[in-house]
């Protein structure tokens, strides 16, 4: 589900169908617990708002049940989706393992292979959820991308789209020609025998970072029409979704900065 629209929609419902203004309203209640050291109850907020407390009563339930806030008792106070965002790459890990395993779910049951997400941590692929089957491979948790051209589907889109795969290169360079070729497509493929597994990646956009969508599967066991139409389709539900909690997290941002 998309959190940022479906509270979009839900928060419309809350000035009778004015969303920039039940947002705004949304917005400023956030902005005050994010700027408070302490919880607030629901006096106290409508107070620092100068909004009715009825309003703030329904602004709250809606970002309680998007985990944007958490209540304790009569108070209440900041949920992990804004602290983790507010905390930079780290919040990006946080975010994606948050949010990626419906979208891994739907993967792995469209084409049976493993799906995971991966980001680009200093200069190692660090995947960070996949959901896969009694039978299907798994990822570790961390894998390097420092050679010039690495030997996965998943390093080389994440090091197609680094800083370091996007420098200048010799006027014979295959190695950064193939990555080029990468970014072009927007899609990476590996067989690996060494290994025994096959890998396909795409990147996914809306986020800070390098980040890849994969299947990986048995050795020559993967259909890649298949696999990538799939995957390009998820990346850009996925990516859509990231672009608009982007959006209301500069929101949230801003308010909190005016606060």
């Amino acid at each position: 589900m998309n959190v940022s629209l479906s509270t979009q929609q839900e928060l419309d419902g809350l000035t009778g169908g004015v969303g920039r203004t039940a947002m705004d309203k949304a917005m400023i209640v956030l902005a005050s617990l994010i700027t408070s050291e302490v919880a607030l109850s629901l006096t106290e907020l409508s107070h620092r708002t100068r909004l009715a407390k009825a309003t703030v009563h329904r602004v709250l339930a809606v970002l309680q049940a998007h985990g944007m806030i958490v209540r304790s008792g009569d108070r209440y106070r900041p949920g992990g989706m804004v602290l983790s965002a507010r905390r930079g790459e780290d919040g990006l890990v946080a975010l994606l393992q948050q949010h990626s395993t419906p979208y891994l779910v739907d993967l792995h049951q469209l084409t049976g292979h493993t799906a995971s997400i991966s980001v680009l941590t200093c200069d190692s692929a660090q995947h960070v959820n996949q959901i896969f089957g009694h039978r299907t491979p798994r990822l570790p948790s961390m894998a390097s991308v420092t050679s010039t051209f690495p030997s996965t589907a998943i390093a080389q889109v994440l090091h197609a789209y680094g800083a370091a795969g996007q420098s200048a290169r010799g006027p014979s360079d295959p190695a950064a020609d193939k990555l080029s070729e990468i970014r072009r497509i927007g899609l990476a493929h590996v067989d690996d025998a060494v290994h025994k597994v096959t890998s396909i990646a795409v990147p996914l956009t809306g986020t800070q970072r390098p980040t890849a969508l994969a299947l990986t599967g048995h050795f020559k066991q993967v259909n890649i029409l298949i696999a990538a139409r799939a995957l390009r389709r998820v990346a850009f539900e996925f990516g859509r979704m990231l672009l608009a909690h982007r959006a209301v997290m500069n929101q949230i941002e801003r308010a909190a900065s005016e606060c």
